[in-house]
């Protein structure tokens, strides 16, 4: 699979659930380098369980697919023309227009544009909703853009693009409860509404945001309290430093140690820690540090879970991730081979799984018992209720539960995707179901993970998709080369030298004239 420029950080950050990904196209460039002709599948070539439908049935569902399409001009895929990259609708219409150094997933109705080096915020439209003028770009939060400039100026748009903040602030804070924490130049902080009002008149030596309602500020004897939403203090500034609220509690600080109070400012947990010592609530229970290992109290302070590790996560949804060092980096280069994911997947592993080689991760439960093992070979981090695990050199899938999805009995393994996950035995590659159930027979050299009810495999040298059943939905016609993964109902392939797309009837519907494809696949966050 080709892969395209990492952005900068800020950028990347936006990626981490919703991404561009450049099509496939290692099917047809593994025949080349093994000098074997790159045929795709023929009435004579594709497995023969297959049965293609008949010239009246493609007919139809072209036309269906056809009419769908001029309903609508959503853009299926960022496309290049020469060095510059747009956005391809199903009419074959640019909605937006190859003009762009780079593009890269933002939301679910807008991407990221490059021109340059700066960075602007684009509708799949084509609407420009932030110019591309700014240095980095920050994830979209609240319906706010947070954007800074060459010079670090920090300042804020709405996504009608109206710029309710201007681009002069040293640090501009996420909006939450409709208003933002912001410092500005003289070092100060204030507070501005989503429509770009101050919130008050006052300002702050030093200043939180909002939370559960209220906002930590450092007042003028020095001390920290807390303002509601009109401005109004409504908790004395009695504490030493004061954090956000967080289930209904928050850390204080008096004399050199921290306790909780509740929004009534009532003391909860009396100042009993050492600063760095104790974390904020998270699922009921804050972590604690002790001598050597970490342990968990409950909302009245009681201490409730002991553990045996010194690097261990807050608890979220009913489990805590565990890490302990091995003295031998044990995952070394297998992990990159033997693990894939699929379009729109967090990745995890080497390069990109930040625990690194010589840390290993486990998950306990609020009762402290160890539900998946530090001692596993690998353990990913959880991705839609699941986690990949190695297990004495083979791949398997564990629920939250620490139970066995797939029994860890496979050379390398995939994230379910569609209800299916796809899995290596031997040297081959089929499918299985969440009963742990071989679907779809492992034959096949290489596959991607189901999108739209179709996967794109390998045979030897012939690539072409296959449904849920294994078999063949429609044939590909001889002229196209390569083919990529399917994406609200339209999937690219290559003619000759350039790329265009195909529907699910296997008919070209957008003609060969990109040089390059990827799908916009974010889901979430609409402008």
């Amino acid at each position: 699979m080709t892969t395209h420029k990492k952005l900068h950080a800020m950028i990347a950050a936006m990626a981490t659930t919703g991404v561009l990904c450049t099509m496939p196209t290692g099917f047809a460039a593994e025949a080349q380098m093994q000098r074997a002709p790159a045929v795709e599948a023929s009435a004579q070539t594709v497995p023969a369980a297959a049965t293609a439908p008949s010239a009246a049935q493609r007919a139809a569902a072209h036309n269906e697919m056809q009419t769908a399409a001029q309903q609508t001009d959503k853009p299926v895929a960022v496309v290049r023309v020469d060095k510059k990259w747009g956005a391809v609708a199903p009419s074959g219409n640019l909605t937006i227009p190859a003009e762009y150094d780079e593009i890269t997933s933002y939301a679910a109705d807008a991407v990221a544009v490059r021109k340059g080096r700066t960075w602007g915020v684009v509708r799949l439209d084509g609407t420009v909703v932030v110019p591309p003028i700014y240095k980095t770009i920050r994830p979209l939060s609240a319906g706010i853009i947070i954007v800074s400039d060459a010079k670090d100026k920090v300042g804020a748009y709405n996504t009608a693009g109206r710029q309710i903040l201007p681009v002069e602030y040293r640090a501009v804070g996420s909006f939450s409860d409709g208003i933002s924490c912001v410092q500005r130049n003289d070092k100060k902080y204030v507070f501005y509404r989503q429509d770009g009002s101050l919130l008050t008149n006052d300002v702050y030596d030093a200043a939180y945001s909002f939370s559960e309602g209220l906002a930590a500020v450092k007042t003028s004897n020095g001390k920290y309290g807390f303002i509601d939403t009109t401005g109004t203090l409504v908790i004395p500034a009695a504490y030493d430093w004061a954090g956000g609220f967080q289930e209904g509690l928050c850390r204080v600080e008096v004399k050199n140690k921290l306790g909780f109070i509740d929004t009534s400012g009532t003391m909860v947990i009396p100042p009993q820690y050492r600063p760095g010592d104790v974390w904020d609530f998270q699922d009921g229970l804050a972590m604690i540090k002790e001598k050597k290992y970490r342990a968990f109290i409950d909302k009245t302070g009681a201490k409730v879970i002991r553990t045996h590790y010194s690097d261990v996560m807050p608890f979220e949804n009913g489990l805590a991730e565990v890490r302990r060092e091995v003295k031998v980096g044990l995952l070394g280069g297998f992990l990159t081979s033997a693990v894939s994911f699929a379009t729109g997947v967090p990745t995890f592993g080497v390069g990109t799984d930040l625990i690194g080689e010589k840390v290993k991760r486990g998950y306990i439960d609020k009762t402290g018992a160890e539900i998946i093992s530090t001692k596993n070979d690998y353990n990913s981090p959880f991705y839609n209720g699941m986690a990949l695990v190695r297990v004495k050199s083979k791949w398997g899938i564990v629920d939250r539960k620490g139970a066995y999805v797939i029994e860890p009995k496979y050379k390398a393994i995939h994230f379910f995707h569609d209800g299916l996950a796809a899995v290596q035995d031997g040297d081959k590659w089929g499918f299985v179901g969440r009963d742990g159930k071989i679907v779809i027979e492992p034959k096949y050299d290489e596959v991607h993970d189901f999108t739209d009810e179709f996967a794109a495999v390998r045979q030897g040298t012939r690539s072409f998709f296959i449904d849920k059943t294994g078999h063949v939905p429609f044939l590909i016609p001889s002229m196209i080369t390569e083919i990529g993964m399917f994406n609200e109902g339209y999937a690219p392939v290559k003619i000759d030298l350039a790329w265009g797309f195909i529907d699910r009837t296997g008919t070209v519907v957008i003609a060969p004239a990109y040089d390059e494809v990827r799908t916009h696949s974010y889901t979430t966050d609409h402008l």
